[in-house]
């Protein structure tokens, strides 16, 4: 069957195009192109064909719209029917190309009108004549299609059926033609389709099942109405022609073939009856009136059996057409694909007595004796070994998928081929052989054979790249672990490798790699596996195999690289360094060793020896920094108000001269259940390393929001409540909008809350922090430059910037009775502030000298042991909600 398409969108020029509004044209500026997942098992709608291309009546459909609506669609690459669905359902694609239009799924989707049109039709083997109708199959089994639409609907009509579930329609016609089920529902242009490219030659049409009720339509994402609107201006503009040229194209103009048995029989019935009416009339008839009328119906009846056998004869010559017609189709589609396809029948013997010309457009070998030799063209694959034993099994009766084979063509190239055999019976049901079809994937093995390369070896190289070398050395592990053995891994890179790129250039650094791989390899032994890392790093695992064992090899490597590369005649001199780790005294997986080795090689850089392990310091805070990462994860997922792991304290903040409580700052603290207390300054940097930092920081701000709730309700006054955030929240743009979303989620107001940055998180990105903080006090919430007098702000930025206080770190404030330059710059900042118009906050607070220093030069707000240690939710209710002056006393 020809591939359609090409050809009609050469035609699209001749239509006009759909007229699309402003809105529309720049919603497909703004999103293309647009994702579309397309089954890739229904021919000939769409399908995937033998060169790996998605093509069909539909695929066609789509292209055709793209031309006209100037659109660009991208066909994902999942093309099974459930993966597709979920894809659509997590927004991973924009739209399937079809899918039935039911009153369950519009609820979810957006439908265009259908751009196919399918009957679904009931297919049986032709020797099979119980069923003639839909009726007929009940107590049969029936061949269905998993999570096809109308798969359920045909075991809910009909509760006698045995269901004979299979993955493609294919799979389904298959089953019927094997005997494994009476009848298979599919749909006609499809079944058309199969029977030709598959040779499925015992299987007819008996009947409709239902006629256009399967049509499909373009599924879109419910929250994309203007993509259906354009989608449905796509499918109007195609006109007439357009959509019989395409369906021609792929053979889906197709009526259901006539069945004339029941009409040959009635005729043949209605002549006897005649026949036998004639005789009674002729020998009972005595009288001339009833003999004339006795005539009459004679010449009538003669009449009617004249026009019968005119119309039998029609029907004989138009069925010979279609059968010449279907021989004329089915010896084209052979011819077509003898390129790639071998037919052939043989005995139970293994004597191939048939085979198709295109055995020698493949091969090269001749037809004739082709059977008696065939088996000296086989290879010595192993897998030609087991042809014999599969073929004793189809003759067996048993349904076998394809197999694979190896054999020679006549040049001596190995050609391999996936191979499809069925058993052959004659009249009286015994099995006479098998006939086959032998399809050459020689240029698929070797392009999948190129993927495989090029996916897990380094293409400069050759080594095992990161992504294998992960699998080989988990792999590794495991065959360690079980014969008891150790492991040895050791992580590798180039000294100076930089300064040959920058003074020599990439074509100079390439040739280093290579070499440098082949010098690693040449100075091993034994069972090892070894991988270009990336860039100039190598990895190199080494199967039981001791630390000091390793410490000698690393060693020698160090030596190898002491002896200079020469590169167009240059003599370029460069070194290595070595990091080691052993399995399982450095880790369990892959990772974790991986991660030891490489923090080895950072101590191997510190040495004069250039190799080095993991020392046992190293060792203890990697593990507890991976143990403090995994639990930090917990207790995010399960930590709560009422029952925390996590939990916020709540730091006074005090106003200056009077002592009256200026508000809190909320704190994070974490209890962990085995490791007890641990403090913010070490959970918070492997939070932010990991990206934790932003998930923190969202449950940080909801607890706050559900505790301010809480003392709203109960009266109490709490001013403001500070809240850190972390310099890479404000890496998000998007910033202020979720703040402000997840205050409004909880009930909060914006104006109970103040957030603190560090001055030097500010400065790392000032000009989209100055926006994210412009948006949070319009919407009246205050902001706070914490550690201020740390970094370096520059005077330009901090004139502009939109921040309500500054914080004097507390670095300044420690020391601030004893140091004049601490004074200095405290009452600097200050008076710089004052006159920006903003107040101050003195962090650190501990001696009753330093708040009179602090009144004394008019700073606003102080914070720090000397007032309250940060307390609890509970211990703020005691201290504060009933007597404010009484607690800051």
């Amino acid at each position: 069957m020809a591939v359609g398409g090409s050809s009609i969108i050469e035609r699209v020029t001749e239509s006009p195009s759909p007229v699309l509004t402003p809105q529309e044209l720049q919603w497909l500026a703004d999103n293309q192109p647009i994702r579309v997942g397309v089954d890739g098992f229904f021919p000939p709608y769409s399908f995937v064909d033998d060169r790996g291309q998605m093509v069909g009546l539909a695929v066609d459909t789509l292209n055709l719209m793209g031309k006209k609506l100037g659109v660009s669609f991208v066909i994902d690459e999942e093309h099974r029917w459930p993966n597709i669905v979920n894809n659509l359902n997590d927004a991973n694609i924009d739209a399937i190309l079809t899918m039935v239009n039911t009153p369950q799924r519009a609820e979810q989707y957006h439908f265009t009108t259908p751009i196919i049109y399918k009957s679904l039709v009931v297919i049986t083997q032709k020797s099979l004549f119980s069923v003639h109708n839909r009726g007929d199959l009940a107590d049969k089994t029936v061949a269905l299609v998993r999570d096809y639409h109308y798969s359920e609907k045909i075991v809910t009509e009909f509760p006698s059926v045995t269901p004979y579930y299979v993955d493609t329609m294919r799979e389904s016609l298959e089953a019927v033609q094997a005997g494994q089920a009476d009848a298979a529902i599919s749909f006609l242009a499809a079944a058309n389709y199969l029977q030709f490219k598959y040779s499925l030659a015992d299987l007819k049409v008996a009947a409709f099942y239902e006629k256009n009720s399967a049509n499909e339509s373009i599924a879109v994402r419910q929250d994309l109405p203007i993509l259906l609107s354009i989608m449905q201006k796509g499918i109007d503009s195609i006109t007439l022609e357009e959509r019989k040229a395409i369906n021609e194209a792929w053979g889906a103009n197709i009526e259901l073939p006539k069945d004339y048995q029941e009409l040959i029989e009635f005729a043949s019935i209605a002549g006897i009856l005649i026949l036998l009416l004639v005789i009674w009339i002729v020998q009972t008839r005595r009288h001339n009136r009833a003999l004339l009328v006795a005539n009459k119906q004679t010449a009538n009846a003669n009449h009617e059996l004249k026009r019968i056998q005119d119309n039998l004869q029609d029907i004989v010559l138009e069925r010979t057409l279609q059968l010449t017609n279907s021989e004329n189709r089915y010896r084209g589609l052979v011819e077509s694909l003898e390129d790639e396809y071998i037919f052939y029948q043989h005995d139970t013997e293994g004597f191939v007595y048939y085979v198709s010309p295109s055995v020698t457009h493949i091969l090269g070998h001749t037809i004739s004796g082709f059977g008696d030799y065939y088996y000296k063209f086989l290879t010595d694959n192993p897998k030609n070994a087991q042809i014999s034993g599969y073929i004793q099994r189809i003759l067996a009766g048993e349904h076998l998928p394809p197999f694979e084979m190896e054999m020679f063509d006549i040049h001596g190239k190995v050609h391999i081929f996936d191979v499809l055999e069925r058993p052959m019976y004659d009249a009286d049901g015994k099995c006479i052989g098998c006939e086959g079809i032998a399809h050459d994937v020689t240029s698929q093995k070797q392009q999948q054979d190129k993927l495989y390369q090029l996916s897990h070896f380094d293409e400069l190289t050759g080594l095992a790249n990161r992504y294998y070398f992960k699998l080989l050395l988990d792999q590794e592990i495991a065959r360690c672990k079980q014969n008891q053995q150790p492991l040895a891994l050791l992580f590798l890179d180039l000294t100076r490798f930089k300064v040959i790129n920058d003074n020599f250039g990439h074509s100079a650094g390439d040739y280093i790699l290579k070499q440098a791989a082949t010098r690693i390899t040449s100075s091993l032994k034994g069972q090892y596996t070894v991988s270009r890392f990336g860039g100039d790093k190598f990895c190199i695992s080494l199967i039981n195999t001791t630390a000091e064992k390793a410490n000698l090899i690393a060693v020698e490597l160090v030596n190898n690289f002491k002896h200079h590369f020469e590169f167009l005649e240059q003599t370029i001199v460069l070194g290595c360094r070595v990091g080691i780790s052993v399995y399982p005294e450095d880790g369990l997986d892959a990772e974790a060793i991986l991660s030891q080795a490489d923090s080895a090689l950072f101590e191997a850089k510190k040495t004069p020896f250039c190799v080095a392990f993991c020392n046992k310091e190293q060792a203890i805070f990697n593990k507890k920094r991976l143990e403090i990462e995994q639990s930090l994860r917990l207790a995010l997922a399960a930590s709560t108000l009422q029952n925390p792991q996590l939990f916020m304290v709540y730091q006074p903040l005090i106003e200056l001269p009077d002592c009256q409580l200026a508000g809190f700052e909320a704190l994070v603290r974490w209890q962990h259940p085995d490791l007890g207390v641990i403090p913010p300054d070490e959970f918070i940097p492997i939070a932010e390393d990991t990206g934790l930092i932003f998930e923190l920081s969202r449950w940080v701000l909801s607890n706050v929001c559900q505790q301010l709730v809480i003392w709203h309700k109960q009266g109490f006054d709490f001013s403001r409540v500070s809240v850190n955030l972390s310099g890479l929240d404000l890496m998000n743009i998007m910033l202020a909008e979720e703040l402000l979303a997840i205050i409004a989620e909880h009930g909060a107001q914006p104006s109970w809350f103040k957030f603190e940055i560090t001055e030097t998180a500010l400065m790392a990105i000032p000009s989209q922090s100055i926006d994210i903080l412009q948006k949070l006090r319009l919407a009246d919430v205050h902001v706070a430059i914490d550690d201020f007098g740390t970094g370096y702000s520059s005077l330009a930025y901090l004139k502009s910037l939109p921040a309500t206080n500054l914080k004097i770190d507390r670095s300044f404030i420690s020391n601030l009775v004893d140091s004049a330059e601490d004074q200095a710059v405290v009452k600097a900042v200050i008076s710089m502030a004052h006159s920006l118009g903003k107040l101050v906050t003195a962090e650190g607070v501990e001696l009753q000298e330093q708040v009179d220093f602090l009144i004394e030069h008019d700073c606003d707000i102080a914070q720090g042991y000397y007032f309250s240690r940060p307390i609890t939710a509970s211990e703020v209710y005691k201290r504060f909600i009933y007597d404010t002056e009484f607690a800051l006393n």
